[in-house]
Order: C-alpha cells, then sequence, then structure tokens
C-alpha cells in the first residue's frame, strides 16, 4: 500500500485537474454560449492577425468558393439538414484541397472559442467553412437546427459560430448583411474582428446584402452525438 502522503498528493493533483478544468469553462466562448444562449464576442483575435485573416480570405481563389441553397444542401446532406430559404458562398480556400493557411486560421478561431481538451470532454465535432455573402445574398428566418452523419454516427448542432472578417472601413448597416436574433429583437451589424456564437436552435436570419462589398465571415457549428443532451 503507498504510503498516506502519496495517496494526498495524488488526490491534490484530481484537485488541481478539476480546477483547470472549471477555469476552462468559466471563460470558454462557447460554454458561455451555452449557459446564456447567447455571446458577441468583440477583438477575437489580435488585431494584425485579424487583419491578416481578413486577406487571406478576401484572395482565395474564385474556384475556391460554391454557390450555397437550400435545395443543394439538402440534396448533399439529406433531408434533415436546415433547408431555409438562402444564397452565399462557401469554401475552404483552395481548389483541388483546403488551402493550408485557411486551415491554420481555421483552427485559430477554432482554439479561441473552444479549446480542443473542452471539445473532447463534451464530444464535441467541430465544422467551420468560410463564408461569402455578395449583393443580394441572405438567409430568411431559421433556428439552425440539422442532423449529420458524422463517421457514420448522427450529430446534431449544438453551438453556432460566425466569426465576421469584414475588414476596414467599419461595416455600415446600410449595407445590409445584418444579423438579426429574433429571440432578443437585436439586429448587429458584422463588425470585423467579431464573433456571434449562440445555443442550436435559436431563431435568426441575415438580410440582404444591399451594397456591393462582399461580406466574409468563417462559420459553422459544433456538433454532438444525437442522443448526449
Amino acid at each position: 500500500m503507498p504510503p498516506p502522503v502519496k495517496r494526498k498528493t495524488k488526490k491534490h493533483k484530481k484537485a488541481g485537474k478539476k480546477r483547470r478544468r472549471d477555469d476552462v469553462d468559466g471563460s470558454c466562448i462557447a460554454a458561455r454560449a451555452l449557459a446564456s444562449g447567447f455571446v458577441r464576442e468583440s477583438a477575437l483575435l489580435l488585431p494584425d492577425d485579424a487583419a491578416f485573416a481578413a486577406d487571406l480570405v478576401r484572395q482565395a481563389p474564385e474556384e475556391a468558393w460554391r454557390r450555397s441553397d437550400a435545395k443543394t444542401d439538402a440534396k448533399a446532406h439529406g433531408k434533415n439538414t436546415n433547408a431555409a430559404r438562402h444564397s452565399y458562398a462557401v469554401g475552404d480556400g483552395g481548389v483541388d484541397a483546403p488551402d493550408a493557411d485557411v486551415e491554420a486560421l481555421l483552427e485559430a478561431v477554432l482554439e479561441s472559442v473552444a479549446p480542443r481538451e473542452w471539445l473532447r470532454a463534451r464530444r464535441l465535432v467541430p465544422r467551420l467553412q468560410l463564408g461569402r455573402y455578395g449583393r443580394g445574398d441572405h438567409i430568411v428566418k431559421h433556428d439552425d437546427a440539422a442532423v449529420v452523419d458524422i463517421d457514420g454516427v448522427p450529430h446534431e448542432r449544438r453551438i453556432a459560430l460566425v466569426y465576421y472578417l469584414t475588414g476596414e472601413p467599419t461595416w455600415d448597416a446600410s449595407l445590409g448583411g445584418l444579423f438579426v436574433d429574433h429571440a432578443s429583437g437585436r439586429r448587429l451589424a458584422p463588425v470585423h474582428n467579431t464573433l456571434a456564437a449562440f445555443r442550436v436552435p435559436r431563431l435568426h436570419e441575415v438580410t440582404k446584402v444591399t451594397g456591393d462589398r462582399s461580406r466574409y465571415s468563417i462559420f459553422g457549428w459544433l456538433y454532438a452525438p444525437r442522443s448526449s443532451r
């Protein structure tokens, strides 16, 4: 039998691990979104990093983008996919394969929102991509609820993330492309280097972009096995 001092040390180490997990829970943006329903975080990345990210996304080749709409998404992902009317472009920054710099950017954004340890503990699977809204692009009121197959297991959206890379000058509401949160009644402009995270389901929409300036973002969801609520 190990001496008492070792048993105490072991217990102390476990307590330390629990405190570290609690610290992560308290500061993690995704955890706060789960608890409160909606979080808006300004200055997610350092200014220079956010400026580099915006340039990187804007410079993605046209061939790296594909149009997204309700019909094609339902066909690609199944009838359980949210099929609210929408139009915009999505991409990964590459043509034949995802761009390595874009992949690193997606990882940096994810780590700022939900550390890998936190995701693993909750069996959450992240799926992020680039988004681009041009003139006339929008998405009507919907709640983001959807079920998709991940490695043969049905997963549902648990947390939605949208990180805006609209650059300078600051996006003006007159350009459209506003995030309308129907749960609170707020209409939020896609301000550069700002993140919105919310618990799914939650009613929201994106108004039509009315100007010629493109509205860039990183968006996606954290998925959980369907039976894990």
